[in-house]
């Protein structure tokens, strides 16, 4: 008998289900690549966001995914942990006692997900090692990071920028973070496709249907634009999302239907089969991190016209030479936005597009081999399985979100927010306001805002669905219906999430509305 330790297991819950994004994607990638090499893996699935499509990957024998669809959303848990963790604890012990190794858990997506890790890492402090991967810059996933580090054995940002605000944030654990970045299997050569000559140029985006990070609605308005500068193409979007319905409804008007159109979520495989047939890959995303979505996009020699964003996009394109970055104002107008991309997109033709698809194709197959990114994943794995417990204090509440702040810490709100809050609404005192935002952290500061010596008059938020519903007594509205309310002001309310708000606060300038921030 071999004396050879057998792989230590590893576990990617998925908090919000098996959904088109980038996220599942990279989990499902990683745990096949994982388990070809004989590793055991499990994905833990939850249920899906109303009205989001399923997906349904086929995976090696050793890679299980676990339906948890049963149970109820994570994200509206309230900090009520309890009914996760036996089937969470059962799943590492069943791993741990067929391979005799500590389970290796990577949280993804939502705070809450890091709750239940470090739950169970009081319960089975020997078991559970954590690794808490980043793959996005935006404040949320560097807050969950900072506020579950003390259970965190190993941190894995998928690109330097995010490692170096990682390190910025908690610089006494700088010798646990470790870059990976996203590897991808590209065809050893670039798919052919036929001349531009006398057809319409394809253009194709794969993704989540959002408008606040992926910005998608601009997908119409930069197809309007090169339809006004005589470009002949045709624009396809497959994926679905809260969006759905408002890409629909935008295809529909005008002359759009012959031009655009949204499919549903796709295989894996049929997704690949759609890249090689278009021609550009187009990203306006006003945040990224290392995106899976345009690793696929070059793998296949479709080129990537993509906004310059801080992290990632600069690693995965040189511009003018296997895509094309566009750099963006702060706050761009759908015009602006949408001319700026069709010029970059005017801009590939005129480089060449099969010139920059086969360098596209080239950077990826040799720069992000799957290969390479898995025994890199391996090394995090048998680190992390080899280091000591890190079980979660105590005397914390390992919980993310919670009822109410008092009952138990919550890591959407700082300590002195409450005081934050009731200073700025005494300096608005008498005057009609629109609180934007009705997350968590609204929810945690209710008694402040119970209490406002200014009129609240509604609640706006950037999520469709819940526009037209009530919190309190107030009516939540979209942000573009505030200046009727007769309200002055507007004041954020979110940590996490302020300078993503902020940087889109025209909403309110151009209504005449003074917008305040809490957090400086």
């Amino acid at each position: 008998m071999s004396n050879t330790p057998a792989p230590a297991p590893f576990l990617i819950p998925l908090p919000r289900g098996m959904f088109a994004g980038g996220v599942i994607t990279w989990a499902v990638r990683t745990a096949a690549a994982l388990a070809q090499r004989g590793r055991d893996v499990c994905l833990l699935s939850h249920r899906e966001d109303p009205g989001v499509q399923r997906l349904h990957p086929q995976l090696p024998p050793n890679a299980a995914i676990i339906d948890l669809t049963h149970l109820p959303p994570v994200e509206g848990c309230n900090g009520n942990l309890a009914p996760y963790i036996p089937i969470y604890r059962d799943a590492i012990r069943m791993l741990v006692g067929r391979t005799r190794r500590p389970a290796v858990l990577a949280p993804t997506l939502l705070g809450d997900c890091f709750g239940i890790a470090a739950a169970l890492s009081m319960v089975d402090p020997e078991c559970i090692r954590i690794v808490g991967w980043q793959h996005s810059p935006i404040p949320y996933d560097g807050a969950v990071l900072a506020r579950y580090e003390p259970a965190i054995s190993l941190f894995v940002p998928v690109s330097e920028q995010i490692a170096a605000s990682l390190r910025t944030g908690i610089p006494y654990r700088a010798a646990d973070i470790r870059t990976i970045h996203h590897g991808i299997a590209a065809p050893k050569v670039v798919p052919a496709r036929p001349e531009l000559t006398g057809r319409p140029l394809r253009l194709i985006y794969a993704g989540r249907m959002e408008n606040d990070l992926k910005r998608v609605m601009s997908l119409l308005s930069i197809s309007d634009a090169l339809a006004a500068g005589k470009i002949d193409h045709r624009l396809t979007l497959i994926g679905d999302g809260p969006a759905s319905a408002e890409i629909d409804a935008g295809i529909r008007s005008s002359d759009r239907e012959g031009r655009i159109r949204r499919l549903e979520p796709l295989r894996p495989e049929d997704v690949q089969r759609m890249l090689m047939e278009h021609d550009v890959f187009v990203l306006p995303s006003r945040i990224e991190g290392l995106s899976m979505s345009v690793l696929e996009a070059m793998a296949q020699g479709c080129v990537p016209v993509i906004t310059r964003t801080p992290s990632g996009a600069g690693t995965l394109v040189e511009h003018g030479v296997s895509g094309m970055l566009v750099d963006v104002d702060e706050q761009p107008t759908k015009p602006q936005l949408a001319n700026q991309f069709a010029s970059a997109i005017c801009s590939a033709i005129d480089f060449g597009i099969p010139k920059l698809s086969a360098a596209a194709h080239a950077r990826v197959r040799d720069r992000f081999s799957m290969d390479e990114y898995t025994s890199a994943v391996e090394r995090i794995i048998e680190d992390a399985a080899a280091m000591p417990p890190r079980p979660w204090p105590a005397d914390r509440t390992p919980a993310f979100t919670s009822a109410g702040a008092r009952l138990a810490g919550s890591g959407a709100v700082p300590a002195d927010g409450a005081a934050r809050l009731a200073a700025l609404l005494a300096t608005l005192a008498g005057k009609s306001i629109i609180i934007h935002g009705t997350g968590r952290h609204t929810i945690e500061l209710a008694s402040t805002l119970a209490n406002s010596p200014a009129r609240i008059v509604a609640f706006t938020d950037d999520d469709p669905k819940r526009h037209g519903l009530m919190l309190w007594n107030w009516p939540i509205i979209p942000p573009t219906g505030a200046g009727r309310t007769g309200a002055s002001d507007v004041v954020i309310s979110s940590w996490m999430n302020q300078d993503v708000i902020w940087d889109r606060r025209s909403v309110y300038d151009e209504q005449g509305m003074v917008v305040h921030r809490l957090y400086v």
